[in-house]
């Protein structure tokens, strides 16, 4: 098949909405229920064995990962269960995964390995989250966390969140590990970090979101520098084409209560575009030459194992948008534009006309493009600073600078590397 199915009859998509105030809260219903859908096939097709593929044993996903991940999908979805058709398909998801979440192997990982306790139990503690309880498997949660190995494995400090999250979820009155300083704690490396440094930056941001009993959460650093670094990502990922980490990204906005900026809606559209052309959002794990190379239900199997995470992260964004308070506007704003920005930085961007966002780029009028001009700039400095074109990178900050569009923390690191090579070059 071209793509994981839904089971749903298919009915014409809808064009994305960029009139009236708010993005169609339809369209985000829509693309939510699609997620459920995959995950109703993730759990049928990945829960019991997961997958290895045949011909590259390194792509290999555990059915515990599946299992986790649904469950923290579900967990997420239930957020706006006043709609009733999600509710609905939250909760028959949610008996369909508890077998899987309570099974045998689950509860032997807990037993076994009670430094990992936590991440076996996840599913399970999201499903006594939406009201399925299992005391039994309480019980056995509990004989491991009095283990003396319990809190024994070494994690990176995001990792440390999602323990300190697992725990608030399953037992308000545990002892949680204190809160490290995690990716948000200090500036990101926002052109020579690697992209586990996003992934620790997306899911530092999640775990303390969903942890924080408030709302907006409370955040170690000003929102407003996070929201600067968080949109400097975001400029990465679209110029990467990487849709997987770039609808985590995204979820900074609903999840700490921050306005939707200009640059956000613009990368929420290509996404949103990117996932109507072909009925999932791409994922950077589905090769397309193993794809091509395969047929019938190897061929599901291999796609739905390489792409239902992204296809989650679709719909945990659209579950995060549609929470109160939380819809994106449906147009870009143009109050503050500096006329002819846009037309300046592009053309030092670096040509690349297969990706997404110019796609949806050739869509806005002038004066959206002009407003989006920082955006432009952050895609142009990650791209050329990756190219070693530093007089590129220059270049690009003299335009910037003169459209006032340098005060991110993505051109202050770009200007401070410049001035580093100049050391370099003349010690």
């Amino acid at each position: 098949m071209p793509a994981p199915h839904s089971r749903r009859p298919s009915a014409k998509k809808p064009l994305l909405p960029t009139t009236g105030a708010f993005w169609s809260e339809a369209d985000l219903i829509r693309r939510l229920l699609h997620a459920l859908d995959i995950a109703e096939q993730a759990l049928e097709r990945l829960a019991n064995n997961g997958y290895t593929d045949a011909q590259e044993p390194s792509f290999t996903i555990q059915p515990e990962k599946v299992i986790s991940e649904t469950g923290f999908f579900l967990m997420a979805a239930a957020a706006v269960n006043h709609i009733p058709v999600v509710n609905t398909r939250v909760q028959a998801l949610a008996h369909q995964l508890a077998p899987y979440a309570r099974s045998s192997r689950m509860r032997l990982g807990v037993c076994l390995e009670p430094s990992l306790a936590l991440d076996y139990a996840q599913a399970h503690i999201c499903l006594n989250y939406l009201g399925l309880p299992d005391a039994s498997f309480d019980t056995l949660l509990r004989q491991s966390q009095a283990s003396q190995a319990f809190g024994a494995r070494e994690r990176p400090p995001h990792r440390v969140l999602e323990q300190r999250w697992l725990l608030h979820l399953w037992d308000d009155d545990a002892v949680r590990p204190p809160a490290p300083k995690s990716a948000l704690n200090a500036p990101t490396d926002l052109l020579a970090g690697s992209r586990d440094d996003v992934y620790a930056f997306t899911h530092a941001l999640m775990y303390m979101a969903y942890n924080n009993e408030s709302f907006p959460p409370r955040l170690p650093r000003s929102r407003a520098v996070i929201m600067a670094e968080a949109e400097a990502l975001l400029a990465r990922c679209l110029a990467e084409q990487d849709y997987d980490l770039g609808g985590e990204v995204l979820l900074a906005w609903p999840l700490t209560g921050a306005p939707w900026s200009p640059a956000a809606i613009f990368a929420l559209r290509v996404l949103a575009q990117a996932e109507d052309a072909v009925g999932f959002l791409p994922s950077p794990a589905t090769r397309l030459q193993r794809l091509s190379e395969l047929q019938g239900a190897e061929r599901s199997r291999y796609l739905l194992a390489s792409a239902y995470h992204t296809v989650y992260v679709m719909g945990l964004l659209s579950a995060a948008a549609l929470r109160p308070s939380a819809l994106p506007p449906a147009a870009i704003p143009t109050r503050r534009v500096t006329a002819g920005a846009a037309a300046a930085i592009l053309p030092l961007v670096g040509d690349n006309r297969q990706e997404h966002w110019r796609d949806e780029l050739r869509r806005l009028s002038l004066p959206e493009q002009d407003t989006l001009a920082g955006l432009w700039l952050q895609i142009g400095l990650w791209r050329q600073s990756q190219r070693r074109d530093f007089d590129a990178v220059f270049k690009l900050l003299q335009i910037g600078n003169q459209y006032g569009l340098t005060s991110t923390p993505m051109a202050i690191q770009a200007a401070e590397m410049l001035e580093r090579l100049q050391l370099f070059a003349h010690p």
